[in-house]
């Protein structure tokens, strides 16, 4: 049995501790085919190991669905990211003294890894014998194809957990928006000048809530962000997780929305600042641009003189972002302009998140077998 792990285990465990329809489901295919009185979907984090799928547990066990860390035999399976397979427990010097061994009456044991969408185990598919048994090729292949479906549905669940979550952390930052606009309101002839920063950004806010696809946020950033900021031209670049790759998509005049830059994230330029070093970056004369981005490939229009950046800090989906302004001629990049951007890039975020993780969740439901719909 190896003693050092390759993999930390997941903080928390992807389902809570009590049973599931669809994992108990897969754990009774994989007691019927291979022929076995246990089989368990077993989920192994920091905090202990849950069995929302399970057949042949103890009632003790099959009711809380849950056993502390010291007592999982899949830890190892999770720690090394490497089946397990043990014809015979009682022979096996390494796992004979375990206490799956003496709770369970098990004998033989085979556990393949359950993994996430990032290829991280996560938990094990695992069959058990009360009788010493040499498992075939077959029935390990059974196994493991039988996890490899087990861990699609864990994707599929973190998937439309994280978008639920995305989802609401938008609806609650609406809901925040539009009460301080109300407030703003009240104090307009005090605070106009909030009172219209607010506006804005509420109406952004709403309208995020609807949009389901890239291509309509991008429309929503056109109209009320670019024009509401009297900027020529908007662009919205994107880096997806594991690559250097930012695309920024632009928006404004007919001659330029369907211009893409391709830039990369080591590239001298606002956009990929703005996303590697996670601030808000200004550039405010043709002067400033030379001295900050000497290198840069600038920006659509070459008339364009004066610009500003802000990262686009995406909570659940693992791509970076980020939404630059640009305006013809110099504009003055006050403090009030770098806080309604700002603003206004918050939400655009909470909504870019949405978007991202729906796209990700149709593409793993389309790669899903027919059967598993």
């Amino acid at each position: 049995m190896a003693t050092n792990d390759e993999f930390e285990l997941p903080t928390w465990a992807a389902l809570p501790a009590r049973p599931n329809e669809a994992f108990d489901a897969l754990a009774r295919t994989v007691a019927e085919t291979l022929s076995v009185p246990i089989a368990v979907v077993v989920l192994v984090s920091k905090g202990g190991q849950v069995f929302p799928g399970a057949v042949g547990l103890p009632p003790e066990v099959d009711a809380r669905r849950s056993t502390p860390l010291n007592q999982s035999l899949s830890r190892q399976v999770v720690g090394t990211g490497r089946p397990l397979v043990v014809p015979d427990a009682l022979a096996d010097p390494d796992v004979r003294d375990h206490h799956t061994v003496h709770a369970l009456g098990m004998r033989a044991y085979a556990g393949v890894p359950l993994l996430d969408v990032q290829g991280h185990p996560l938990g094990v598919l695992c069959a058990m014998d009360t009788q010493a048994r040499e498992w075939s090729p077959r029935e390990l292949q059974v196994l493991g194809e039988v996890a490899d479906h087990c861990s699609r549905q864990l994707q599929l669940h973190a998937l439309e957990l994280a978008g639920r979550e995305a989802q609401a952390t938008a609806e609650r930052a609406a809901i925040a928006a539009q009460r301080t606009a109300r407030t703003a309101q009240a104090a307009f002839e005090a605070a106009e000048s909030e009172a219209d920063r607010t506006r804005v950004v509420a109406r952004l806010s709403s309208a995020v809530l609807g949009v389901e696809t890239f291509e309509g946020l991008l429309r929503v950033v056109d109209r009320l962000i670019r024009s509401p900021l009297g900027a020529a031209v908007a662009l919205v670049g994107l880096a997806e997780p594991g690559t250097t790759l930012l695309q920024a998509h632009s928006t404004g005049p007919s001659t330029l929305s369907a211009h893409r830059m391709v830039l990369h994230l080591d590239d001298a330029h606002p956009l990929a600042v703005a996303i590697t070093e996670r601030r808000l970056v200004t550039v405010a004369t043709p002067e400033e641009a030379d001295r900050l981005f000497p290198t840069a490939r600038w920006l659509p229009d070459p008339c364009h003189e004066s610009a500003l950046a802000v990262p686009l800090l995406l909570g659940q989906h693992a791509s970076s972002g980020a939404l630059l302004l640009s305006w013809p001629g110099r504009r003055e990049l006050d403090g009030a302009l770098c806080t309604v951007a700002a603003d206004l890039a918050r939400h655009l975020a909470h909504a870019l998140d949405t978007v991202l993780l729906a796209a990700a969740r149709q593409r793993l439901e389309r790669s899903l077998p027919a059967a598993a719909s």
